[in-house]
């Protein structure tokens, strides 16, 4: 299998290591049958493998079957691929998880506390007319997951989140919006966000559109105490919600809706005083990532505010470091394309953001949906959709993004 690996040894030692960054293609785009790949994760083993997941096309399927969009066919399926501790390149893929006749998306994984791997995806029962609003969520969890191959599943399961609260934050996200747009005097875009509202009200008169339609993305975040907190969106109404258990996921409670629609794919980081902050994909005129804050582990949210950082309405991802620094992987443009992949750092837990360094950047290229973790020796390893075809690995230092 043809593979792409690059090594950059740059500049003078930071902190007494030099800067690393090494990239590589997860596998080769043009051998084996993916078609549409997207959206990964990566986690690092205990026994100091890393393992990724994305969703793919699969085999194609009996004629009849309908095949109307390549990321929400009823062929999408759940890829992974692992690479051993030590080695020099990526194992063959293989298929992590696959219901038949319907599209697996969106795949998210993370370790708890008792070296559990769990494996998030929503399978879309709708589609292709009623696609990511028809997501059921479904949860995999195995303690033997270190062998080659798709993991031993010791729980498998659904939820059905029951969260409270809607009418709620369609009340406040009304009144921020027409005071937001009448002082920017905004009033095409404020009648444009009325028939938003409008019509997510409409839908809470659905019996499914509450239960159904939930979305996760993100690394989920394991806390301090050990809880599970895995970020979810309803794809129906824009409205992001904390799920959470801390019995391996034998029962499940909720938090409180963050107070805005129009936020997708949260990600939730823990810092050592037990703030936690989230970030969120969002679809607003401003073009920046948003941000909520909570002080009670997550249960209830705070107001709904924008950072600094430039955001085309696509996927991210933030990520606590050991030192106590912020780290946000995004892409740093306003409008697609999304040909630019940048990681910033913040030293004051997102008020600012010191360093930034572009993973990617292409014009025309497409580089999105990314994941990242810290490993078990401080440095960092991010995967990220690359141009829809592959799968890419970047393993970097912090030292290197902070260097010029």
């Amino acid at each position: 299998m043809r593979k792409m690996f690059v090594v950059m040894m740059l500049g003078a030692a930071w902190a007494g290591a030099a800067p690393l960054h090494e990239e590589e293609f997860v596998f080769d785009p043009a051998g084996g049958a993916h078609g549409h790949v997207h959206a990964s994760c990566i986690v690092e083993t205990p026994g100091g493998q890393l393992m990724a997941v994305w969703y793919e096309n699969g085999p194609a399927l009996p004629e009849g079957y309908y095949a109307k969009d390549r990321d929400k066919s009823d062929n999408v399926r759940i890829g992974g691929a692992r690479k051993p501790a030590g080695a020099a390149t990526w194992d063959t893929p293989f298929a992590m998880a696959d219901t038949f006749g319907v599209s697996d998306n969106n795949p998210c994984m993370v370790i708890d506390k008792q070296q559990r791997l769990w494996l998030i995806y929503p399978t879309l029962m709708g589609v292709p007319d009623w696609s990511w609003g028809s997501g059921l969520v479904r949860y995999h969890v195995a303690s033997d997951y270190e062998k080659p191959g798709a993991p031993v599943w010791t729980l498998s399961n659904i939820l059905v989140p029951h969260v409270q609260g809607f009418e709620a934050v369609l009340d406040n996200t009304q009144a921020s919006w027409e005071k937001q747009l009448a002082e920017l005097g905004q009033t095409e875009l404020a009648a444009r966000a009325k028939g938003f509202i409008v019509e997510l009200r409409s839908r809470l008169k659905e019996p499914l559109a509450r239960r159904l339609g939930w979305m996760p993305r993100a690394h989920p975040l394991v806390k301090r105490d050990g809880t599970v907190v895995l970020p979810l969106s309803n794809e129906n109404f824009d409205v992001a919600v904390m799920a959470m258990s801390s019995d391996g996921g034998a029962t499940w409670t909720y938090s409180n809706p963050v107070p805005e629609a129009g936020l997708t794919q949260p990600t939730p980081v823990e810092f050592d005083d037990g703030q936690i902050l989230a970030f969120f994909r969002n679809g607003g005129p401003e073009h920046r990532i948003k941000r909520s804050e909570s002080s009670d582990g997550g249960m209830t949210w705070g107001p709904v505010t924008n950072t600094d950082l430039l955001h085309p309405g696509a996927g991210i991802e933030a990520l606590a470091l050991k030192n106590g620094h912020l780290l946000m992987i995004y892409n740093d443009v306003e409008e697609s394309p999304r040909d630019q992949l940048a990681v910033s750092i913040s030293e004051d837990r997102g008020k600012t953001w010191k360093w930034t360094k572009h993973l990617e950047k292409i014009e025309g290229g497409r580089f999105d949906y990314p994941s990242i973790i810290q490993s078990a020796d401080g440095t960092l390893h991010a995967t990220y959709s690359y141009n829809l075809e592959t799968i890419k690995h970047v393993h970097f230092s912090e030292e290197w993004v902070q260097g010029s």
